[in-house]
């Protein structure tokens, strides 16, 4: 049978042809940085356990970071345009300018009524509010991981009568899955224990905090050390609602 060649039109055959390696190439992402007042850099970090690094993700990375440090910078930029308000007055006042001395302690009013928020902190009229929102920020954290923790035990539980059923059917093959299943499960429930080492830690760096306030008791969360059983897991469960309820009582009874 002759065989009859048939044009196609040329967007259908650029369409069918094979992509370029170009074509798929993924870009590379800029390495974003910020220049610091204090004359340092930050740069973005790249998070690879989110997928593969885009301008996006490196530039929230670098959003993430700046901001904590903005807030720390706070009270010390104010205390410098405070000096700086004391200087110029003293300036004008030490060059003979009497005039100035009334706009000048304006100036200076002004400018410590921006400063007051932070001389109450060094004196600790700000450090209650603070640690009262600290600590529920933890019971918040704490209860999350103890919702990841109590699920894989709801896994774990329905997963252990599915391998004693499959056990005494004599399913080998279905039992090796289920416990393949069951290792996952209590992998994820120890990664949620894992997840509460950097809220131990926050705890312990909050106890200077605590000790200006009088009669403030000392923070610390119990032994969470798992055995590896779905009973230890419970029993961390019971351990961290304590604590929990512990930590809300403490919250509850800071003066703001």
């Amino acid at each position: 049978m002759a065989s009859i060649d048939i044009a196609l039109p040329d967007a259908l055959t650029k369409l069918m042809q094979a992509p370029k390696c170009v074509d798929l190439s993924l870009p590379k992402p800029n390495l974003p940085e910020l220049t610091l007042p204090t004359g340092g850099t930050l740069k973005g970090i790249a998070d690879i356990t989110k997928g593969i690094p885009s301008d996006c993700s490196m530039n929230a990375s670098l959003m993430l970071q700046i901001a904590p440090i903005m807030a720390s910078m706070e009270c010390l930029l104010k205390l410098l345009k405070f000096i700086g308000v004391l200087i110029d007055t003293f300036k004008e006042l030490g060059s003979g300018n009497v005039t100035a001395l009334p706009s000048g302690l304006a100036k200076i009013a002004d400018a410590g009524k921006d400063l007051a928020p932070c001389i109450g902190m060094a004196i600790g009229l700000t450090i209650p509010p603070f640690i009262k929102d600290l600590i529920l920020l933890i019971v918040k954290m704490l209860k999350c991981a103890l919702q990841a923790i109590k699920s894989a035990i709801a896994v774990l539980d329905g997963l252990e009568l599915s391998i004693t059923t499959a056990a005494q059917n004599g399913n080998d093959l279905l039992a090796a899955q289920l416990e393949c299943a069951k290792e996952n499960a209590m992998n994820a429930a120890d990664g949620a224990l894992q997840a509460i080492d950097p809220i131990a830690t926050i705890l312990q760096l909050a106890g200077p905090f605590l000790e200006i306030m009088p009669g403030a008791p000392a923070i610390e969360l119990p032994s969470l050390a798992s055995d590896g059983s779905i009973d230890g897991l419970k029993t961390l469960v019971e351990t961290l609602e304590e604590a929990v309820l512990v930590l809300e009582g403490i919250a509850e009874a800071i003066p703001v």
